[in-house]
């Protein structure tokens, strides 16, 4: 076990070896009991979900379309579109946002791939089923490859199900991920602790780093424990919507993190944006499992968007902040 820290500087023993983990395994024949777990403390863990083989076969695709790309694409940590930022490695820094959504014309095969292969495998269909107890509908993704920290937090301040609580999400490992390679790290049981709603107080256009400086005094507060578990190619790590989470703040020069996460609500439930807008979605229907495409570049007004986006930017995430705090002013109260 070594000491790592979160990217707000709490200090987390980080596991080394499988042996050292507390966190259980489960199979994908085990759902019930996966499920049982996942309720008492917020996330679960499948074992090998995944084949080798399509773990590679993702990032082989990465490194073929995405990764010598140098125009814009839309972002997991600021959801603008940007181009790539490259540490001393040569790995991408600024994690991609929505792989279903990017452009076709840019990216054809690693587009469809991670949509039919990763997004709608039937191995997590499956496990979304069992924690969602409904077959799920897939509403966004991300796809990371260098060390970058992410914050500690709560998805639902940025989405969820219309019942907050409901959604749940998964972070998928394409390699092993090395203890120092900044590592997912989650709080058990911190799901049953209902933090601050989006507010004009704590919002994300304005106020950000008070919703986050919340989300780590609430984890002072209850003395939470943090884990960063051992996860090899192919395992998948499933937690709620409300269960406090992040990527620990450790730069590996040696070890990438590639890794892709998606996030999935109950079929029968509606889509909540900054717990503010309460969305009916269109979906594609990809082996029977539902994929919502946000700002979908294969659609043309999403392109033109896109062009405003990139070519007026000040102008552009002027406006969208001020749309943020309108409708956070105007959100009516989602289901609980």
């Amino acid at each position: 076990m070594i000491e790592l820290k979160t990217p707000r500087g709490l200090a987390v023993w980080v596991p080394e070896e499988l042996h050292e983990d507390p966190s259980p395994r489960f199979s994908i024949g085990d759902a019930h009991e996966a499920r049982q777990y996942y309720l008492a403390n917020g996330y679960v863990i499948f074992r090998s979900l995944y084949p080798a083989r399509t773990c590679d076969a993702i990032r082989q695709l990465w490194d073929e379309e995405v990764k010598p790309y140098d125009g814009y694409i839309y972002r997991q940590a600021t959801a603008r579109a940007e181009t790539h930022i490259k540490n001393g490695a040569g790995w991408v820094m600024n994690p991609i946002l929505n792989l279903q959504s990017v452009d076709p014309a840019q990216f054809p095969s690693f587009r469809d791939y991670s949509t039919r292969e990763i997004l709608a495998c039937r191995e997590l269909t499956v496990a979304f089923t069992a924690l969602l107890n409904e077959v799920p509908t897939i509403v966004q993704s991300m796809y990371f490859e260098g060390n970058s920290a992410t914050w500690e937090h709560q998805d639902s301040y940025y989405l969820d199900s219309e019942v907050i609580g409901e959604m749940s999400a998964a972070w998928i490992a394409l390699e092993d991920i090395a203890t120092r390679a900044g590592r997912f790290f989650v709080c058990p049981g911190s799901h049953k602790i209902r933090l601050d709603d989006h507010s004009l107080y704590n919002n994300i256009a304005l106020n950000h780093e008070t919703y986050i400086r919340s989300v780590v005094e609430q984890i002072r507060a209850h003395n939470l424990e943090i884990r960063a578990p051992v996860l090899s190619k192919g395992d998948v790590l499933l937690w709620n919507s409300l269960t406090i989470h992040g990527s620990l703040d450790s730069q590996d020069p040696v070890h990438s993190r590639s890794s892709i996460t998606c996030h999935a609500i109950p079929r029968s439930r509606r889509f909540l944006q900054l717990q503010t807008r309460v969305l009916t979605l269109s979906t594609d229907q990809i082996a029977g499992v539902a994929i919502y495409r946000p700002k979908d570049l294969a659609v043309l007004k999403n392109r033109i968007v896109f062009f405003f986006e990139t070519h007026f930017p000040r102008l552009f995430y002027w406006l969208k902040r001020r749309a943020i705090i309108y409708f956070v002013r105007h959100k009516a109260a989602p289901a609980t």
